[in-house]
């Protein structure tokens, strides 16, 4: 895994931890009437939910290049190839390349068993 995944991961944890402080005190801060702190803690929440969709499109921003930059490097391969090629975990490089293949970037050949992945042309 690359040091800025590494990174983006361990932001991602933190960042949810966070999120999930704000909710619980927003929650309590409702249970017990309107103040100033559920209102702060509702915009830490909104904050740390767009900062982990901000990490998930940047991770997956990541791998897609990771992927592609494998298949013009190498021109083909199965899933297990790429994955270890790549250093991502198998599930992770089967959502890029079925991102990658919907947005007509890779083409998929072979059975659907052993499927191969190539750069669209």
């Amino acid at each position: 895994m690359s040091a800025p995944r590494r990174h983006l991961r361990r932001a991602a944890l933190a960042t949810a931890v966070v999120t999930a402080a704000a909710g619980v005190e927003a929650v309590a801060g409702a249970l017990s009437g309107p103040s100033g702190a559920t209102a702060v803690a509702l915009v830490a929440l909104a904050v740390g939910v767009l900062a982990l969709c901000w990490i998930s499109r940047s991770l997956d921003a990541d791998a897609d290049r990771a992927v592609l930059g494998w298949l013009d490097q190498h021109g083909q391969g199965r899933l297990d190839q790429i994955a270890s090629g790549t250093g991502l975990r198998p599930a992770t490089a089967r959502l890029c390349l079925v991102r990658l293949a919907r947005a007509a970037a890779v083409t998929v050949s072979g059975d659907g068993k052993h499927p191969v992945y190539r750069l669209a042309e």
